[in-house]
């Protein structure tokens, strides 16, 4: 029996598992799995915390083979039992982040102390990896390797230039670095994903010393103007930067994420463990690019997919429950046939 081959634009009812997809063609994966015997039905689906930790093993291998070698991959779990996951994923994919969910609105925060026997919970975990493997035994399959032999391919033009230009010179990094009494030239005259484009004031500097300034006025070496070289910079630094892992932000965030649980959202869909529209929103939107797939393996009510169709990503979702895949699937729809504002 082949694999049925689902197309992007819907949740559909069945194991994710079965997914048809290509290796390494999704670029955001954002699983909320059950988290074994804490909420929902389908938490209890398992006869051993063995049993499942074997489920957890066949998913976190296709996560691996799903996600796109600048992807990102997202995996809830409970503060009691994500420990267990991180172990299983760690032996496939690099960690970013080991994230926490604090639900400013939860309703613990309400409790009487004096009842509580333990400090009351109010967070969730979110795991956050990469194809990303660190490391200083680095092979050329390795993302990271490619990644900065892409960056030295891409400015290359750049690169040979500035050495082109110190060599007839007559100069060296080292001479360079003496002159200017800095240490700054491997910077900016090596083929490596450690180059740098010089500043204006340091690029000033190259030419008053490449062109024995004190002693003529015309430029004979670094004859191109620095506004013509930060410009190309730039165009070749974009082409770089679309291949990298997207990870784009406004402000700086930290490790804590601080939303809302947005009740007065989440009570309109019938399901467990709803993630509120706002976080979800703020992952996709920091870790994707318009166009990208965004794949989710356990749909639930669907957000994930309803936030991804609002902000212009591809996405395909699949759930084993038919009741929550016609309810994702409604409020996509709904999602889909709004105007969208700029």
């Amino acid at each position: 029996m082949s694999t049925p081959r689902y197309e992007p634009g819907k949740v559909y009812h069945d194991n994710w598992l079965n997914n048809g997809l290509p290796d390494k063609s999704v670029n955001l994966i954002i699983a909320d799995p059950p988290y074994f015997e804490v909420k929902g039905n389908f938490d209890f689906i398992w006869d051993s915390f063995d049993d499942y930790l074997q489920d957890v093993e066949t998913w976190a291998k296709e996560c691996k083979r799903l996600l796109a070698d600048n992807g990102t991959l997202f995996w809830w779990g409970h503060a009691k039992r994500i420990a267990y996951a991180q172990i299983i994923f760690d032996k496939y994919l690099n960690i970013e982040n080991s994230l926490i969910w604090k639900k400013k609105d939860c309703q613990t925060l309400k409790n009487e102390p004096t009842a509580m026997r333990t400090y009351a919970p109010v967070t969730e975990r979110l795991l956050m990896y990469s194809n990303e493997i660190e490391g200083q035994n680095v092979a050329e399959n390795n993302y990271s390797y490619q990644i900065g032999k892409k960056f030295c391919e891409i400015m290359d033009p750049l690169v040979s230039y500035l050495i082109d230009e110190m060599i007839a010179a007559g100069h060296t990094v080292q001479s360079v670095n003496k002159e200017l009494k800095t240490a700054m030239a491997s910077h900016w005259f090596t083929r490596t994903s450690q180059w740098g484009l010089p500043t204006r004031k340091q690029y000033e500097r190259l030419r008053d010393l490449f062109n024995n300034q004190h002693l003529q006025k015309d430029y004979d070496f670094l004859r191109k103007e620095y506004e013509e070289l930060r410009k190309e910079y730039e165009e070749l630094r974009k082409e770089y930067e679309e291949l990298r892992r997207p990870f784009m932000q406004t402000k700086l965030q930290t490790d804590v994420l601080e939303y809302s649980q947005e009740a007065h959202l989440t009570q309109q869909y019938e399901h467990e463990t709803k993630k509120p529209e706002t976080l979800t929103r703020k992952l996709i939107l920091t870790n994707s690019r318009p166009g990208d797939l965004v794949f989710i393996p356990f749909a639930g009510s669907g957000t994930e997919c309803a936030m991804a169709a609002k902000d212009g990503r591809n996405f395909i979702g699949f759930d084993i429950e038919e009741k929550y895949v016609e309810m994702a699937n409604n409020r996509i729809n709904t999602i889909l046939i709004q105007p969208q504002l700029l």
